[in-house]
Parts: structure tokens; C-alpha cells; sequence
């Protein structure tokens, strides 16, 4: 049982009370018990993925659906308030009466929780397609060359052991189509610029550019076939992301999708290949720390070189 089912059921027994007391019953009164139950119920945050998350969106889950509980109950209130004031006191008023039964009897609507998300699952060795052309114009597959590997066809991301975190973590992720670079990754909402990146040199040159990075000089390389480059990007190791905007410390976003690669911690490296794929550029990013086992960096870097492309 969820606390959202929990929620709902406890919301929906606080209204019917509420619907059945007497009409001259102090209306804010029971108000007020039902915010606070409202208020005092625990809550289950919803859980994203961590590359694609989107955590205004899962507030915005918990969030609305404790308003949907607050503006029912002030609804109703008024309703009830408004009775009370109508029937008591005025001209013709009769005291004694109560409500009717079609009205005690009104259905009242109550708060939809939201579908989990689904558990990246644990993939087998061999073949498996990162990306589908549906999220921005290509299919990339690559082949899994150990197990542990953990991902969602959906996601782009693929962790190790399910982990992308300090202090050993190891994820893969790849963004594509237009992408906006940012000017610098902590102010990242002030330093968002105009228009996505046009070229793959561009891109490049942007992720270059950034503030508070130490990136290495681009080389060329091959992807699948498809000319790319090559260079490594740091987050430095005193960054506080809790200082950056939204508390995230972020790279780059999809024009499209509107997702984000920010990154997991401080000191993270991110070796990174930006692959044109007939005009479009595909954002390979193997991110790992100091005490990641070397031998997860490995597969991250052999899940590169075995990846292929399926261009419309």
C-alpha cells in the first residue's frame, strides 16, 4: 500500500465526517482538521532515474496532489459555511433544519496518485539499444560487455551496479538532437544561451568554453562509423551544488525533451565523444570518480567504441 493510497483514503474519510456534521458546526473548525491531516501525512517522493529525472516535476506530483486535498476542503467548507449563514439568523430562517440528503449524498472527488516509475533493470551481455530514433532522429545500440549493467530502453542511461554516484559510481549517458551548452554548469539558468549548437565543432567549442572546467583539447575519433571528438570534462572538487542553480551542477539539454545531464557529485570525470551522425549530434558522456573500479571505466569505454547507428 502506497502512502498516496494511505493519503487518499484518510482525505476521504475526513470529507465524509466533515459532510455529515451538523450544520451548525464551526465550519473553519473542521477545516482546519482536515488540513491538518492533510499536512501530517507522509509522503512517498517519487523516484526518477537519475540522468533524466525531473525533480520540479515530482514536486509538482507531491505537491498537487496535497493542494487538490486543500482546495477540496475549502470548497467544501464554503459550502457548508455558506448554508449555515443562509439558515441561521436571516429572514424566514428556520433553525432546526438540515441538510438535505442529495446533498450529504454529492460525490466528491478525490486525488489521483501518479504511476510509479519503472525500475531500470539489470541487462544482459551482448546487444542492446541505448537509443530509440523516436527521442531525436537515431537508434544507437551497444553491446554490454559485462553484467551489472542496469537501464531502461527509454532512459539513455546505463549505470553500473545501478549506481552513478560518489564515490564509485559509473554511468553512461547520451543526449541528443538541438543542445543548448551552458556558459557556465553552477549559473547555469543566467548563462543559457539563445540557440542550440549548430555543428559539431560548435558543441565542442562551447563545452570548451565553459566556466569552472578544466576540459581537455578535443581530438578526433570515430564513433560507429561517424566522425566525432573527443575530450574530457571535470566538475571541480569543490563545488557545492547546493550553491548552483536548482542544486545542480549541469552540462548541457535537449532543445526537445527539455532533460538535462547534470552531474552526480563533485570531482566527477566525464570523458565525452560528440558524434555527428548525418547532422545529427549524439552527446556520449562516461562519467565516473577517482575510486570507481577502472574496470567499469573500461566497459563504459568498450560500450563506446561497439556503438552503432541507425540513421533514417
Amino acid at each position: 500500500m502506497t502512502d498516496f493510497d494511505s493519503a487518499d483514503r484518510d482525505v476521504s474519510r475526513a470529507i465524509r465526517s466533515w459532510l455529515h456534521e451538523d450544520r451548525h458546526e464551526d465550519a473553519s473548525r473542521i477545516a482546519g482538521a482536515v488540513l491538518d491531516r492533510v499536512d501530517t501525512t507522509p509522503r512517498r517522493w517519487a523516484t526518477w532515474w537519475p540522468a533524466r529525472r525531473t525533480p520540479i516535476m515530482n514536486k509538482f506530483v507531491t505537491i498537487g496532489l496535497g493542494a487538490a486535498a486543500v482546495v477540496l476542503a475549502v470548497f467544501v467548507g464554503a459550502q457548508l459555511l455558506g448554508s449555515s449563514s443562509n439558515g441561521v439568523g436571516g429572514p424566514g430562517a428556520d433553525p432546526t433544519a438540515t441538510l438535505e440528503p442529495s446533498a450529504a449524498a454529492t460525490p466528491v472527488p478525490t486525488p489521483m496518485a501518479s504511476a510509479p516509475e519503472p525500475t531500470p533493470a539489470e541487462l544482459s551481455e551482448g546487444p542492446f539499444v541505448l537509443v530509440y530514433e523516436q527521442l531525436f532522429g537515431v537508434r544507437m545500440t551497444v553491446s554490454v560487455p559485462a553484467p551489472d549493467w542496469h537501464g531502461l530502453e527509454t532512459s539513455t542511461v546505463l549505470e553500473k551496479e545501478g549506481m552513478a554516484d560518489p564515490p564509485q559510481g559509473a554511468g553512461l549517458f547520451v543526449f541528443g538532437g538541438d543542445m543548448l551548452v551552458y556558459g557556465d554548469p553552477c549559473n547555469w539558468q543566467s548563462t543559457t544561451p539563445d540557440a542550440a549548437a549548430s555543428s559539431l565543432d560548435e558543441l565542442v567549442a562551447a563545452l570548451s568554453a565553459q566556466a569552472s572546467r578544466n576540459a581537455t583539447a578535443p581530438v578526433d575519433a570515430t564513433v560507429g562509423g561517424y566522425p566525432a571528438k573527443k575530450l574530457t570534462l571535470d566538475v571541480p572538487a569543490d563545488v557545492v551544488l547546493t550553491d548552483c542553480d536548482g542544486g545542480e551542477f549541469r552540462t548541457l539539454a535537449e532543445v526537445r525533451t527539455g532533460d538535462a545531464r547534470f552531474h552526480q557529485g563533485p570531482a566527477q570525470v566525464d570523458e565525452v565523444w560528440v558524434v555527428d551522425v548525418q547532422g545529427t549530434l549524439v552527446f556520449i558522456d562516461a562519467g565516473y570518480f577517482a575510486d570507481t573500479p577502472a574496470d567499469h571505466v573500461e566497459e563504459m569505454r568498450a560500450m563506446v567504441e561497439s556503438a552503432t547507428f541507425e540513421a533514417p
